[in-house]
């Protein structure tokens, strides 16, 4: 889903709806803002809320955005969770090559 490539904040009013009793927030919007901090990938919050689909993840995150509790960002190959964006097999071999 597009929606759940992206890197995800939690905003200072995140912080302050998570601190306080946040009058009219959800326990599992609750827990969905529990796992954002700052940076946090979509794959983490997928993790974190596995229970869920997509789709309500999706759902949840609009939501906590438009509260303006959490903000994001799209998702760029500096934000590549295994490092293979970056991967040179050439570069490798050749790293290899002048150790020997």
């Amino acid at each position: 889903m597009a929606g759940l490539n992206r890197i995800y904040d939690r905003t200072e009013q995140g912080l302050k709806a998570l601190d306080g009793a946040a009058a009219g927030l959800r326990a599992e919007s609750k827990w969905l803002l529990g796992l954002i901090t700052s940076g946090t990938h979509a794959e983490t919050i997928r993790t974190g809320m596995r229970r869920y689909t997509d789709e309500r993840i999706m759902e949840l995150l609009t939501e906590l955005e438009a509260l303006q509790l959490v903000k994001s960002v799209a998702e760029s190959s500096e934000h590549d969770l295994d490092f293979t964006g970056s991967l040179s097999l050439a570069t490798l071999r050749a790293a290899q090559n002048a150790r020997s």
